[in-house]
């Protein structure tokens, strides 16, 4: 830049001396001259100066645009890059949640659907012992539904086994007609065909003699002393029981046996002390 306005100056020098010279003009003095010089250098110096700066400003300015469009560019992607990362996590997350708001309907669902189940289960497990029940009850009432009709066949079976005992005692005498022991058989014939009638329909006698006492089945009308039955136990029947299934239709009267007589324990010791001291004696 120094360079181009010495070399300016100097030109215009040159060219102000040879017009100078050529003119030959002694009106103007030395100090004008050297001034009309020094304006003219000083004017080329700032159209110089002017150009330079709008060319380094032009350059700038270029640079400035391409830097700022670069700029603007790379600010785009990253700003492209930032939004497309955001979109992505969002979409995690959003795939998260709903996600985790599936699985908790599904599990409301499957807690919802196993209660139900559950209930449904109870109700019908309640539905079937309901039915069981019914059924249960509905056999039991058929089984004894007849019940007092075949209670009050009981009393015949006591006359028919009263008669029986009382012609049997009869016909065991040597002088007892033949018509009476067939009629006596015939009776025992009935009899037995009504105690088979009546065990169809579930009614059984109710063993007693010689059976320990027990008193859902048994009704003890006296208790006495025994050698022979041992104690508890059934040693007579006065009246027979029956059994209408699972169910007493009625107790047997008994005798129970009391065992061996106390009596005799007593004169056994008795009899052990008295010998005891006859011999100290």
């Amino acid at each position: 830049m120094a360079e181009i306005k010495e070399i300016t100056i100097e030109t215009e020098t040159e060219t102000q001396n040879e017009n100078t010279d050529a003119e030959n003009s002694p009106e103007k003095t030395l100090v004008t001259r050297m001034r009309e010089i020094a304006e003219s250098a000083l004017d080329t110096i700032k159209s110089e100066v002017k150009k330079e700066i709008e060319e380094r400003i032009s350059t700038v300015e270029e640079t400035a645009t391409n830097v700022t469009s670069e700029a603007k560019k790379e600010v785009e992607a990253i700003i492209q890059r930032v939004r497309d990362q955001f979109e992505i996590e969002r979409e995690e997350l959003l795939r998260e949640e709903i996600e985790k708001e599936v699985a908790t309907a599904v599990e409301k669902v499957h807690q919802e659907y196993k209660g139900e189940r559950d209930r449904l289960l109870r109700t019908a497990a309640e539905a079937e012992n309901t039915k069981k029940r019914l059924q249960a009850d509905y056999q039991r009432q058929l089984k004894f539904a007849n019940e007092g009709i075949l209670e009050g066949m009981i009393p015949v079976l006591d006359s028919l086994e009263a008669a029986i005992k009382s012609v049997n005692e009869q016909a065991e005498t040597d002088d007892a007609p033949t018509e009476f022991k067939s009629f006596n058989e015939g009776v025992q014939l009935v009899h037995k065909q009504l105690l088979d009638a009546l065990k169809i329909h579930g009614v059984v006698p109710i063993e007693a003699v010689g059976e320990i006492f027990d008193p859902n089945q048994h009704e003890a009308l006296l208790i006495t002393p025994s050698d022979d039955v041992p104690e508890g136990k059934v040693i007579e029947e006065f009246r027979r029981g029956y059994m209408l299934h699972t169910r007493v239709l009625r107790a047997s009267q008994v005798v129970v046996s009391q065992g061996p007589p106390e009596d005799d324990a007593t004169d056994t010791i008795d009899d052990t002390d008295e010998t005891a001291t006859t011999e100290e004696a």
